[in-house]
């Protein structure tokens, strides 16, 4: 891979684990909130919702951070590399629309002065097949592609082995957090998140340094 390439790569995984992990703690939404408990929410809470609607953006880099990530698993030689990425990649991509146009939407519904109106509109956002068909299989396949990617890490001996098994944990307490909305739970995922892709942005442009050798022992 090109230095360039790399320095690209290394940028997409601290930035974009970085704006995972502040979007975790800034955003006032949790997963199993009504349209009315949103509406309510938001509006106490705008300029929080401001924040995580602006860090949408910088979010968008977690998607070629699992392609490189992907790349440290060796996904060129390696299939459950490849299938760990195509896991991690399209359904995180697929999410972004619905993702993203909640978090607008909610950010708009705190300005709005008709809250019955706009919470019914969310609950129909929420409720409507496009969204539960992008969400929920990208929260499914996030989970087996992240274990999937752990395991390939192990095996390819790139990265440090407690890195690689961080990586099959992150997302079973962010999805946890999420749902239970136990905020804890996320902040612990992603802030865990952020920690192995600052470490694998470091191996993918310095790569990673050989085990000292041991010294030869002296003989007669």
């Amino acid at each position: 891979m090109p230095p360039s390439y790399k320095v690209a790569g290394a940028i997409a995984l601290v930035v974009g684990g970085a704006a995972v992990l502040l979007q975790t703690i800034v955003t006032p939404l949790t997963g199993e909130m009504t349209g009315a408990e949103l509406v309510a929410t938001v509006t106490e809470h705008r300029t929080a919702m401001g924040w995580a609607l602006a860090l949408d953006f910088p979010v968008l880099l977690a998607a070629p951070s699992f392609l490189f990530i992907g790349h440290l698993a060796q996904a060129r030689t390696s299939l459950l590399a490849s299938i760990a990425t195509v896991f991690l990649f399209f359904p995180f991509v697929l999410s972004l629309p619905a993702v993203g146009g909640l978090d607008g939407l909610a950010f708009l519904a705190g300005a709005e002065p008709d809250k019955a109106a706009v919470a019914g509109l969310v609950d129909s956002w929420e409720g409507s097949t496009w969204f539960v068909l992008s969400l929920l299989p990208y929260l499914l396949l996030q989970i087996v592609g992240a274990i999937l990617m752990a395991i390939a890490l192990v095996r390819a001996g790139t990265v440090p082995s407690w890195a690689a098994i961080a990586t099959g944990v992150w997302p079973l307490l962010g999805v946890a957090g999420q749902m239970s909305g136990v905020r804890i739970l996320s902040i612990i995922g992603y802030a865990l998140l952020f920690l192995t892709w600052a470490v694998f942005a470091t191996i993918l442009v310095r790569g990673r340094q050989p085990a000292a050798a041991e010294p030869a022992l002296v003989t007669a």
